[in-house]
């Protein structure tokens, strides 16, 4: 059975309410723009409604002009969805969650969405992105001259890791877990201990060791293609460097 959600009709999905993420109100913008005949001079009040579906998240944002008989102003709702029976369609709202349209607005007025993040590791996945509409700012715990430092680095190991193809398979997407999260647990260690950029630098190789090598090291050397190596080396990753490496001395030994 079809259900109509914020002027959309849908059909064999559940939508269960979260609240929208910089991102969600950026692709609902962008949507936005895309739709108007001149980007320069469009405005919030030519929009009825969009939505934006965001693969990553699984979820699905709608934008929905207000009246201005009864002065509503419109909103933006977000919901992760769910695929589900025909007949067994449901909406799960959540009324505690603020759905104004202001960061929107504040992006028709062309400013960026200033937001603090949460963690570093939203730090890092907003960095990556680079919305230009976005201004995501480090937490408040690295938001030091050398929390910057360590988190540039951060962001560098990041980019590096996610350039590769061979990062993005199951052997890959695990060793990037588990360095990344290494690396984050070091930095923050060497922030609440009032240290420097190089007491980080030395902990990653600690890191690195502790880190299992033996299935990233073997699909590297199954790709059997130097175009993954000559386009991950040289790198200014350690981790990508430590698991190239590895892969090399694989080599060495087979020979």
């Amino acid at each position: 059975m079809a259900i109509r959600l914020h002027s959309f009709v849908s059909s064999g999905k559940r939508y269960i309410q979260v609240e929208s993420q910089p991102h969600h109100i950026t692709g609902i913008f962008r949507t936005l723009m895309r739709f108007s005949k001149n980007m320069h001079h469009c405005t919030l009040t030519d929009a009825e409604s969009a939505y934006f579906g965001c693969e990553e998240d699984g979820t699905m944002t709608f934008y929905q002009a207000g009246s201005s008989d009864v002065g509503d102003s419109g909103g933006i709702w977000t919901y992760l969805v769910y695929e589900c029976p025909e007949g067994e369609e449901k909406v799960f709202p959540d009324s505690s969650i603020d759905t104004s349209a202001n960061s929107l607005k504040q992006l028709f007025a062309g400013y960026k969405i200033v937001q603090v993040a949460v963690d570093i590791k939203e730090y890092l996945k907003y960095q990556y992105v680079e919305d230009e509409y976005l201004d995501v700012q480090l937490p408040y715990d690295w938001n030091t001259l050398e929390g910057k430092k360590i988190a540039n680095l951060l962001l560098e190991e990041f980019q590096a890791l996610k350039s590769s193809p061979v990062f993005a398979e199951r052997a890959g997407r695990e060793y990037m877990k588990a360095v990344l999260n290494g690396f984050i647990k070091a930095g923050q260690e060497v922030l609440e201990n009032g240290g420097f950029l190089r007491d980080f630098e030395s902990t990653q190789y600690d890191v690195l060791k502790k880190t299992k090598i033996h299935e990233i090291a073997n699909l590297i050397l199954e790709y059997n293609d130097y175009r993954i190596w000559k386009a991950a080396l040289p790198s200014k990753s350690k981790a990508v460097e430590y698991a190239f490496s590895t892969a090399l001395k694989l080599i060495c030994r087979i020979k």
